[in-house]
């Protein structure tokens, strides 16, 4: 049901980031999230902080089965292959 939600794109902040930075791709993990919070499973009433809220998803992620996880696993790889496409010259560099 999760799965089916549109993925938001990632805010990137541009705070001490070159006007040519790019940004990694996202994990399985990173994309379950985004999809959790856009369905807005955990609101800003149940909780404030977004620390808690990612160990609480982090917590919902870690019960999925593995079957559920390998949808996720196979969005992140798409955006991987994606990303690749978009710039084929990208090296992590941290």
């Amino acid at each position: 049901m999760l799965a089916s939600i549109p993925i938001p794109f990632s805010r990137t902040s541009s705070r001490n980031r070159s006007p040519n930075h790019v940004p990694r791709p996202r994990n399985a993990f990173m994309l379950f999230r985004s999809a959790f919070a856009a369905a807005q499973k955990i609101t800003t009433n149940i909780e404030h902080d977004s620390r808690h809220i990612t160990r609480i998803i982090a917590h919902c992620w870690n019960r999925l089965s593995e079957s559920e996880k390998q949808v996720w696993r196979d969005k992140a790889a798409a955006e991987k292959a994606l990303h690749a496409l978009r710039y084929p010259n990208y090296r992590f560099t941290p």
